[in-house]
């Protein structure tokens, strides 16, 4: 998952609108003719993010940004200079100063052990996407940026200010000021509200007691972490590390329907209120510029650009899958049966255990075999090394660095010996931390005045709480898919626009690089390097990944089902008006119709789906970004996964580029034809 997105003028997935804009000040008073020409200096080149550890250090750097981009924006209108150097990149300019302060406060705010500073970094968020949203209904500043001859641009500077026109327009610049004023209004209330159903979801960790007897089936180390408390009962939370291992290996059903259900009922009843209040909030901003509805709205500047795209590609996809995942479900209950004659249906915490077990039984796979290959410090340095290798940088550690909690760690990437941006890792849980798997913008790049910079926040097992903190086979995927979006971040900032950051691709194609990664978790040499067995300190057999990739083949149509009918709730509940809209109901129905596993009653997940705030109706990201990873990684197949003219290419291509072209240009370039579907059918179907 990607977080901290600059769309256009803003970090946000959310196209966001705001205040009016500050009134023009007149021009400085031009110096005497006698006086010498005053250059002003190049200012000077930030590197690394400021790491706030107080209140006070919040408001202080977002006050000092988001004036600096005010004073700028001043001299911008006041100068009335139509040239590239006049108005180009005065306007670059300002999105620095907010960029300084929008990914951070974002990240600060998901992270930050203080609840205090957490709430700082809220309230400097509101004010920043404030800020640029009024920026983005200025109608002076669009007014400068259209009086530029675009006929004179380089095709960099070109696509700079035609993307920001657009992103101008889609916001409703060019309507009346009583139009903008209520989208800035609508937009000031949206940050608010998000921010709220995701802190809602982040500080609501829910937990059950079990005795020892229900987590029969968990490997020791599990056991070993989780002592029983003087009542003989044993504290199991809805975090990551906790949740996932009882899914896949609690022998009782109880137990595990117990924490599924506790999962599914984090958040609620607050953020249904929460998620009524988005709906309305989306649908107000997208009718008021003239679309029928929010979903219609937010198609518009995706690769699927209108939503009966979208809804075609989530019933195309899902009638390929279909009959792979009915077969799978008879295979699942059929097992299931085994243990319980009565069973008459395979529910959702069910999921990891059966497949899990056929997985064991059909093709020779234990997952508590596996793990023991996969401790997180090895994890860790061999995704760096893995990443290095296929891109042609080095990593170095910074022992030094300011960070925001003792285990977050921090690292320079250089390129030919050079620095060339900084990253975080803050990978395992604690309270009041974010909660899921994402990547952070903190800083994006622009050559000569700005590092990249960005943050992985994951949620795994901790070597601090002593153990060789194991971790799943799908935890290393989730690693690497991370860091795919981290290398995609980083090696994007070397363009001298800021909005070219690959944070700025097509929100549909976002989710591409990092899926792509995710194949070199399943290759035998590439796991040999990192994945030792922390006992016999053997490498992974080669046989063993191939029984692993067999097995996680089985599974598949279930998995791909049950995206679509994530995909579908996602764009179902924003393709209408809210009036329409029953959350519950909705839900309901679209898991009938999707859904390999039936809803139950009692569980309100749409209270914590944090994607219906962020990804709001595009949830179909994943899977049509899958559909370019298939096709793309054909070429990688063909040469060699560690092939470096096919890596350097595909990374020149696509990560490198960044925003700074389209995506289908960037894919059509790295083939060398255009993209098909194909390679996706085919994988689906076999």
């Amino acid at each position: 998952m990607l977080r901290s997105v600059i769309a256009g003028l803003v970090s946000s997935v959310v196209i966001t609108v705001g205040c009016s804009s500050t009134p023009p000040v007149p021009p400085p008073p031009p110096p005497p003719p006698t006086a010498a020409p005053i250059t002003a200096p190049a200012p000077p080149l930030v590197t690394v993010p400021p790491i706030w550890m107080t209140p006070e250090a919040v408001a202080k750097d977002c006050q000092q940004h988001l004036a600096a981009a005010a004073s700028l924006r001043e001299n911008l209108i006041a100068a009335a200079d139509p040239s590239a150097k006049g108005t180009l990149e005065p306007v670059n300019e300002i999105l620095l100063e907010v960029d300084r302060v929008l990914g951070l406060a974002e990240l600060m705010g998901a992270v930050h052990p203080d609840k205090s500073v957490r709430e700082a970094a809220e309230t400097c968020q509101q004010q920043a996407q404030k800020f640029a949203a009024g920026l983005e209904l200025d109608r002076q500043v669009y007014d400068a940026l259209a009086a530029v001859k675009t006929e004179d641009l380089d095709p960099s500077a070109k696509r700079f200010v035609e993307r920001l026109l657009r992103d101008y327009r889609r916001a409703g610049v060019d309507r009346d000021e009583k139009t903008r004023n209520k989208l800035a209004a609508i937009h000031e209330q949206l940050v608010k509200v998000g921010q709220d159903f995701n802190r809602t979801i982040r500080e609501d960790k829910g937990s059950i007691l079990a005795t020892p007897q229900q987590l029969k089936g968990l490997p020791k180390d599990y056991l070993d972490k989780h002592p029983p408390q003087k009542d003989g009962k044993i504290r199991i939370t809805t975090d990551y590390p906790d949740m996932l291992p009882l899914l896949s290996y609690a022998d009782d059903e109880k137990v595990r329907r117990a924490l599924w259900l506790e999962q599914m009922n984090r958040a609620y009843p607050a953020n249904e209120a929460n998620l009524k209040k988005l709906l309305q909030l989306r649908y107000d901003y997208a009718t008021t510029l003239g679309f029928s509805d929010w979903a219609s709205y937010n198609a518009g500047d995706k690769m699927l650009d209108d939503k009966t795209k979208v809804a075609e590609f989530i019933d195309k996809v899902a009638a390929i899958a279909r009959p792979k995942s009915e077969k799978e479900l008879k295979d699942l209950l059929a097992r299931k049966k085994k243990d319980n004659p009565r069973a008459s249906k395979v529910r959702s915490w069910d999921r990891f255990y059966y497949v899990g077990k056929l997985q064991k039984e059909r093709f020779g796979v234990d997952p508590q075999e596996v793990r023991p290959y996969f401790s997180y410090a090895k994890v860790r340095d061999g995704v760096l090394a893995v990443n290095e290798k296929l891109f042609g940088v080095t990593f170095r550690k910074i022992e030094d660095a300011p960070v925001w909690h003792p285990s977050v760690d921090a690292f320079d990437m250089l390129d030919d010996g050079k620095v060339i941006a900084r990253f975080y890792l803050d990978m395992h849980p604690r309270d009041g931390k974010y909660g899921h798997a994402a990547a952070f913008n903190m800083l994006s790049g622009a050559a000569g005045q700005q590092l990249p910079s960005a943050s992985l926040v994951c949620n795994f097992p901790d070597p601090a709480d002593g153990g060789p903190a194991l971790m799943e086979h799908r935890d290393v995927t989730t690693f690497f898919h991370e860091f795919g979006h981290l290398m995609h971040h980083l090696l994007s900032g070397r363009h001298p626009w800021v909005t070219f950051s690959a944070f700025n691709v097509e929100w549909d194609f976002v989710e591409m690089p990092s899926q792509l990664l995710e194949e070199w978790a399943w290759d035998p040499a590439v796991l040999q390097q990192f994945a030792i067995h922390h006992l016999t300190h053997k490498p992974i057999d080669a046989g063993l990944v191939a029984k692993m990739r067999a097995a996680d083949e089985f599974g598949k149509g279930v998995r791909v089902t049950r995206q679509m009918y994530l995909a579908a709730l996602s764009l179902g509940i924003y393709d209408k008006p809210p009036s329409k809209v029953d959350l519950l109901e909705t839900l309901k129905t679209l898991r009938s119709k999707y859904s390999p596993y039936p809803y139950e009653e009692g569980s309100h997940f749409f209270a914590n789906f944090g994607h219906l705030e962020g990804y709001s109706s595009i949830y179909y990201t994943y899977m049509w970004s899958l559909v370019l990873v298939k096709d793309v990684f054909t070429k990688f197949q063909k040469a060699g996964l560690m092939d470096q003219p096919t890596a350097h290419a595909y990374r020149d291509a696509v990560l490198v580029a960044g925003a700074s072209r389209d995506a289908t240009d960037m894919v059509t370039t790295f083939l060398g034809r255009p993209y098909a579907f194909d390679a996706f059918k085919a994988w689906l179907e076999r």
